[in-house]
This record gives C-alpha cells, sequence and structure tokens, in this order.
C-alpha cells in the first residue's frame, strides 16, 4: 500500500469511528480530533510544527470553499510540510 493509500484508510477509519460515536455533539468530536492531533504530532514534530501544519490546512480549507480545484491537495500539504521538516533538521 502506498502512503495516499494509508492516508485515505486512517482517513475512513476515523470516519467510520466517528460516525458509531452518536453520544458525542459535533463540536466534542471536532475539540477531540484536534487534541489527538496535537497530542500526537507535537510528539513528532513539536507544537509550532503542528500549528504551522493546521494553518496550512485551514488555509487549503478555506481556498476549497472558495472553489479551488481539489484534487490531492491534502496529500500536496503533507508532501510538502515533510520536505519542509526534513530540510529543518
Amino acid at each position: 500500500m502506498n502512503k495516499n493509500e494509508d492516508l485515505e484508510r486512517f482517513y475512513q477509519d476515523a470516519i467510520q469511528m466517528i460516525s458509531s460515536t452518536d453520544d458525542l455533539s459535533a463540536s466534542g468530536k471536532t475539540i477531540v480530533l484536534f487534541r489527538v492531533a496535537m497530542e500526537s504530532g507535537a510528539a513528532e514534530i513539536g507544537v509550532a510544527g503542528v500549528l504551522h501544519l493546521l494553518s496550512r490546512l485551514m488555509s487549503a480549507t478555506l481556498g476549497i470553499m472558495n472553489g479551488v480545484d481539489t484534487d490531492d491537495i491534502f496529500e500536496d500539504i503533507l508532501d510538502d510540510f515533510n520536505t519542509e521538516y526534513e530540510n529543518m533538521h
């Protein structure tokens, strides 16, 4: 399985888990997901790295809302971010 397939599988697993949790509000689920993202990301790339990545994701999402082509946009961010992070070491 390639990286994009792994990411898609992880995404689908997360969506399935979220969908099966009816006793939490959408806001509660969002808070938990952000907390997990912050904690797991910070362990590897630091808080500043996570905030940078979240900023890129928010910018991409705003672009999508304004009609920007969405083909592979999130995978492109990950590829760009991994390259930036590797160059920092």
